[in-house]
């Protein structure tokens, strides 16, 4: 099992997405993420992007399950999910 915890430390919301699934999770000002690679293979690792709207998670190489969990919850895609303005 491999995991990483992705914090948000910016004042505003932001949205964490999971690719290449394009899921995507609503994190508010100081919410913590575990991304859990629950059956990967030895070549699996986690590569991660930020900009100004917020974390993309990308999941390299071979996993078959992937779960996001804030305080031991596994989170629903579109958890707190906000439209996007222009």
């Amino acid at each position: 099992m491999k995991r990483i915890r992705i914090t948000n430390d910016r004042a505003n919301f932001v949205t964490l997405w999971l690719e290449p699934w394009g899921a995507d999770y609503g994190m508010g000002p100081a919410a913590e993420f575990d991304i859990v690679a629950r059956d990967s293979g030895d070549d699996f690792y986690f590569h991660v992007l930020s900009d100004d709207k917020g974390f993309k998670v990308y999941a390299e190489g071979q996993v078959t399950e992937i779960g996001v969990f804030q305080n031991g919850a596994e989170l629903p895609c579109g958890h707190a999910r906000r439209e996007e303005t222009w």
